[in-house]
């Protein structure tokens, strides 16, 4: 597990690639911040990568508007 103990924010994580590289850590051993704009879809990916034994946060967060 080359990511233990690690802490890795993955944006874009509720669907897609990024849904993929949060999966991708987790397994490596990264606990995840799981950020997506929308709130259900980092819930949802969290809830997925709990399921599997990772350590998972959803959050959600516009990370393209730098008002937000």
């Amino acid at each position: 597990m080359r990511l233990e103990g690690k802490v890795a924010v993955i944006t874009g994580a509720g669907s897609g690639f990024g849904e993929g590289i949060a999966t991708r850590f987790a397994a490596e051993g990264a606990r995840v911040v799981v950020v997506y704009v929308n709130a259900a879809a980092a819930q949802a990916t969290a809830d997925a990568l709990i399921a599997i034994g990772a350590a998972a946060i959803p959050c959600a967060a516009d990370v393209s508007d730098p008002v937000a």
